[in-house]
């Protein structure tokens, strides 16, 4: 038995497969390629997780746990630690696969991560905090969930959604600073990825801290501009008629002019969709600011301010 390695060809059908999200062709790619190699452990885990999805689940775990002692057998008799990395990489990998599925039928969610831990022992971040979340949930242990969240940052230290949790749980214990420093890290490290100061702006765990200055800074996702801010803020309570007498006035002021055009846009197809206004006009006006956009795209333009009001930046 031979590791795993980047070119191995039997991978392409069954990874192939997965996208696509046929969870039969999976069976199907993996079954022949044991046919071929009855020692072929990444097509033996592909089979699990693919008996896993077809409610063949009492089936996909006893399939699991023997790809994953194979894997461990190479681990244990690799030559140098590049490969163990690797090993160790991949049995990470289907760990996320199958937690990635599983997010799909909250049902399962729990118990993938149970077997995960414990059937297959491996420390594994997104399954600890999917642990962690059913733990803490209605009448359960959130002091217990706050250290298995710990566990995956130990593993993980900058998961936006382990820092998210964890701040949410300890904000719920009303353990004020550290509930804000990992909110804190949450949108440093979830920038480009999840709209966390959105997502905490409603958060009902953080009812407790909605009259802080350092909570309210942290989640404000208008931009500092006075030129800008009411723009923004209009916006941001659905009032469109000012944006757009707003954004007409300062689109030859805004040092990026997309920090203007965007909120305008929304603002002139948001009216559209209520009735409001001259459907014509609105019309017409749009078509001059989406022209103005698609210039401003093509020269490669972005807009910080609007990517942080959609919880992008």
């Amino acid at each position: 038995m031979t590791a795993p390695d980047d070119e191995h060809d039997e991978l392409d059908p069954m990874e192939e497969a997965w996208l696509d999200g046929d969870a039969e062709a999976v069976e199907a790619a993996a079954r022949a390629a044991l046919e071929r190699d009855t020692a072929d452990p990444l097509a033996r885990c592909w089979l699990g997780l693919a008996q896993y999805l077809t409610d063949q689940v009492t089936a996909g775990q006893a399939t699991l746990r023997e790809g994953f002692a194979a894997l461990r057998a190479l681990h244990a008799a690799a030559p140098d630690e590049d490969t163990r990395d690797q090993l160790t990489s991949t049995m990470q990998a289907f760990a996320s696969h199958l937690i990635d599925a599983a997010a799909e039928r909250p049902t399962l969610a729990p118990g993938v991560a149970a077997f995960i831990l414990e059937d297959l022992k491996l420390e594994h971040a997104p399954a600890l905090r999917v642990q962690a979340e059913h733990q803490a949930g209605p009448g359960g242990d959130v002091v217990g969930a706050t250290m298995v969240l710990k566990r995956a940052l130990a593993l993980d230290a900058n998961d936006a959604e382990t820092h998210y949790l964890l701040a949410r749980l300890l904000a719920r214990l009303g353990k004020r600073t550290p509930a804000l420093k990992h909110l804190g890290r949450a949108i440093e490290h979830g920038a480009g990825l999840a709209a966390v100061r959105e997502l905490a702006r409603f958060e009902p765990d953080f009812d407790g801290l909605e009259d802080d200055p350092e909570f309210a800074a942290l989640v404000d996702v208008l931009p500092d501009d006075p030129l800008l801010r009411p723009l923004y803020e209009a916006l941001d309570r659905g009032d469109f008629a000012p944006v757009l007498a707003l954004a007409a006035s300062l689109a030859d002021r805004a040092g990026q002019p997309l920090d203007v055009l965007y909120p305008w846009r929304d603002a002139l197809e948001l009216s559209l969709d209520s009735g409001a206004g001259d459907e014509a006009e609105l019309v017409k006006e749009l078509e001059k600011v989406q022209a103005r956009i698609d210039e401003l795209e093509d020269q490669h333009a972005v807009s910080a301010a609007y990517a942080r009001f959609c919880g992008d930046a």
